[in-house]
């Protein structure tokens, strides 16, 4: 089972960066920000009265009604697979209901009327598995026999939409290997088999007599391009496959990479390599007998013989949201219509949960003359923002807002042989730094934007040079009354007095005990928390332990954060202070690695996260009311509390859709017309990787979640097995908004002086160094950083 990757948090600051190029420019010409986008189109002034030759534009639906049918006619279902073929959608899904698994093939035409469902009980036997449903020159179900230990395709009738538990075709007869794989891709009338045993390779196996044609070895994988553990296997054209996998042996780390295998060649190349592929390769897929790739501009098709990649859809032509196409999986593509594939991890929320998003070419061009309205951003954007976007562009007669990515720090994170959690925080730190100053440099150029949506407090932005005072209108201007809004949450956000960034969702970090456990207190001081650790978690700390993956150079850093007013004040620093020394006695009695660092997660995650439920005083990142339903279902009076300090600080705010309005903006107006969208209730209810600002959203998605608990609840009592657990009481959602108003501790992020913390205390935490000569030298080389800044 994977782990989801490890947010940062505080400790580094995503931007979303929309920029006004109406007429003139602020300071400068703004002819010298002239964009363009991935397709060579130039995105400033305004847009074009008509699109230059090869572009379209495209109608975007989100078409949520063929779930609503689906639901219908198989009733509640999880979804396997959607796919287009042969003219209809179809959907591969299970029931949910049932003991004994019942599975659908269900097809719907055009028009989304439904044309077929085929129903599988018990037919097959139980010895098999069903996978999934899976199109090359035919429509195939794929499955594994537990008796013989083989996987097998059943080939699906293209008009009934039913499949023959005795007409199947054995995908591994005659490989080189018993390993049974269900990792495969048709390559025209033959498959490809991805094999992971003791010689790992990629086999070509005729589909029809069962034997293998070719055979490549995988064993340089690792060592000439650093995928440690090959997952994926897609078509590539021709008698070419491309194989992925994560360079990393550890899912806290790495990146997915590309390599494409030639059977005719017998080779191994790294796809992002070659010269003709100019785009990040993500989400690959291969669809309707060509290679595709969708980028946060477009989507690219790349012809592997012909050495080109060519886009075929500008994200740019069409007013989508970028968050779905972004997280979905493309189904198909042609010069008419694409069509992606998105279920939602945020189930019962206000968000779309399963949805089609379908690409259509249009005549019309609904953004012609309008002004340009260029929209950055240094991370993927969110579901709210996305839908916030759309919707101003929908309304705005005069302008539009566009897409540049040229500040986006992830993509700009070296991924390269990062194995531990120390040189992934430091490459996201240098990451972020190097975008913060970039951006810094533009708006000082008049170049840079009229709108930063920011995740986390970032100290460098956070000045009058660049940013306004929201304050004012906050006040004056949004319309909100402060009683219905986390104000705490608000004034985290608050820099040396002023609002800079205006929080639109906001997460609270610390951890969660009974409230018995810490007497009490919603902050403790070190002495405090050490005494805790050993009456109430048995001596073993959990700061460190399960959930979070942190070493102590990351536990320093970020309760460094966490105090960062004590050590910088009017931009002198003095870490050579008892307060920085508790820091760094406490950190030093830490384990040096993170806890996950070198562990196998797959094999060993299960046991950690049970062994995590099971601790009375657990850390917690609430960024929603599941996590601190997680512990309440199991636990009466929980406290969120923060992490130790020398004053007992609050559970620490920090936030990864924070509104800011550049100072130096031609067009106020329209950047408060588009906060106001933000801080509707209508996008606040749509808010779920981050908790909504807008108290009453924040508790009415809290009851939602609480009704869903105790409809399973109800629908499970009495049923061998199933995890019932108990009911709860609405009055969890008050609670729950109660922890979160209690929280006030601001952790602004100063990356360039973290890097420097960083490189400095291990030298006292390895014995080298004395505090004294350790403080000295950062605040030596920090003070040269905040200087450089005056």
């Amino acid at each position: 089972m994977r782990i989801p990757i490890k947010r940062i948090g505080a400790a580094v600051t995503a931007a979303l960066v929309l920029s006004v190029c109406p007429v003139t420019g602020c300071a400068a010409n703004k002819e010298s920000q002239a964009i363009k986008d991935e397709s060579g189109l130039v995105l400033s002034g305004k847009m074009p009265e008509t699109l230059p030759e090869g572009l379209s534009w495209y109608d975007f639906h989100e078409e949520s009604g063929i779930f609503d049918k689906l639901r219908e006619t198989v009733g509640e279902y999880f979804l396997i697979n959607v796919t287009w073929f042969n003219g209809r959608t179809w959907m591969f899904v299970c029931e949910t209901k049932p003991k004994t698994a019942v599975y659908h093939v269900v097809s719907f035409d055009e028009n989304n009327n439904l044309v077929s469902d085929y129903v599988i009980k018990d037919e097959y036997g139980d010895s098999i598995a069903i996978n999934s449903m899976d199109a090359g020159n035919a429509l195939y179900l794929s499955a594994y026999d537990f008796s013989t230990g083989k996987d097998y395709l059943y080939p699906v009738d293209e008009v009934t939409g039913t499949a023959s538990p005795d007409n199947r075709i054995e995908l591994n007869q005659n490989s080189s290997q018993y390993e049974a794989s269900v990792r495969f891709a048709f390559v025209g009338d033959d498959v490809a088999l991805l094999q992971n045993g003791d010689e790992p390779c990629v086999e070509l196996v005729d589909l029809a007599a069962g034997k293998v044609k070719k055979k490549v070895s995988l064993e340089n994988l690792n060592r000439d391009f650093n995928i440690k553990y090959p997952e994926n296997i897609i078509c590539a054209g021709g008698n070419k496959v491309v194989v992925s996998g994560i360079t990393s042996a550890n899912w806290y780390f790495g990146q997915t990479r590309y390599c494409l295998v030639d059977f005719e060649a017998g080779t191994i190349k790294a796809l992002d390599e070659m010269d003709y592929i100019t785009v990040p390769l993500r989400n690959l897929t291969y669809c309707n007998g060509g290679l595709v790739t969708v980028t946060d501009g477009g989507v690219y098709s790349i012809d592997t013989a012909a050495g080109t990649c060519t886009m075929i859809l500008s994200f740019n032509c069409s007013n989508c949201n970028r968050f779905l196409v972004n997280n979905s999986e493309l189904k198909y593509a042609d010069d008419n219509m694409l069509m992606f594939s998105y279920s939602s991890r945020y189930v019962g929320l206000g968000q779309l949960n399963d949805v089609l998003c379908v690409f259509t070419k249009s005549s019309d061009y609904p953004a012609a003359g309008k002004s340009i309205l260029t929209v950055a951003s240094t991370e993927d954007l969110d579901y709210s923002i996305s839908e916030a976007i759309m919707e101003y562009n929908n309304q705005s007669s005069s302008s539009y807002m566009l897409f540049d990515s040229r500040y986006k720090a992830n993509a700009e994170i070296d991924y390269s042989n990062v194995d531990s959690t120390d040189r992934a925080a430091v490459n996201s730190l240098n990451a972020y730094a190097s975008v913060s100053d970039r951006l810094t440099m533009d708006i000082i150029a008049g170049n840079g934007p009229d709108i930063l949506i920011s995740n986390g407090a970032n100290e460098q932005l956070s000045k009058s040079e660049y940013f306004i005072d929201l304050s004012d209108y906050l006040e004056n201007e949004s319309g909100i009354n402060e009683s219905d809004y986390f104000m705490n949450a608000i004034n985290a956000m608050r820099f040396n007095g002023s609002l800079y960034q205006l929080p639109i969702g906001f997460y609270v970090e610390g951890f969660i005990a009974p409230s018995d456990a810490v007497n009490g207190k919603n902050g403790l001081t070190f002495d405090e928390y050490l005494s805790m650790v050993s009456s109430s978690c048995n001596g073993q700390d959990p700061i460190w332990d399960h959930q979070l993956s942190y070493s102590r150079n990351e536990v320093a850093t970020k309760l460094f954060a966490n105090s960062n007013e004590v050590f910088i004040k009017e931009g002198k620093i003095d870490v050579n202070c008892t307060e920085f020394q508790a820091i760094m006695d406490y950190c030093k009695d830490l384990p040096e690695k993170g806890f996950f660092e070198g562990k196998d997660i797959d094999a060993e995650y299960e046991d950690l996260m049970s062994a995590k439920e099971s601790m009375k005083v657990q850390p917690v990142v609430i960024y929603g009311f599941y996590e601190y339903e997680a512990f309440v279902m199991k636990n009466k009076n929980a406290l969120v509390f923060g992490y130790p300090s020398a004053d007992g600080r609050t559970a620490t705010i920090g936030s990864e859709i924070a509104v800011s309005v550049s100072a130096c903006s031609s067009d106020i107006n329209s950047c408060k017309e588009f906060i106001n969208i933000l801080l509707s209730e209508h996008v606040q209810s749509t808010i779920a990787t981050n908790i909504p600002v807008n108290k009453n959203c924040a508790r009415d998605l809290a009851v939602s979640e609480i009704a869903v608990h105790n409809r399973n609840v109800n629908e499970n009592a009495g049923e061998m097995f199933a995890k019932t657990g108990e009911a709860l009481d609405t009055s969890l959602a008050d609670e729950y908004i109660e922890q979160l108003s209690e929280a006030s501790t601001s952790a602004f992020v100063y990356h360039s002086i973290s890097l420097i913390i960083y490189e400095e205390i291990p030298a006292y935490f390895e014995g080298q160094k004395t505090f004294e000569e350790v403080a000295q030298v950062i605040n030596d080389r920090a003070q040269k950083v905040l200087d450089e800044r005056k």
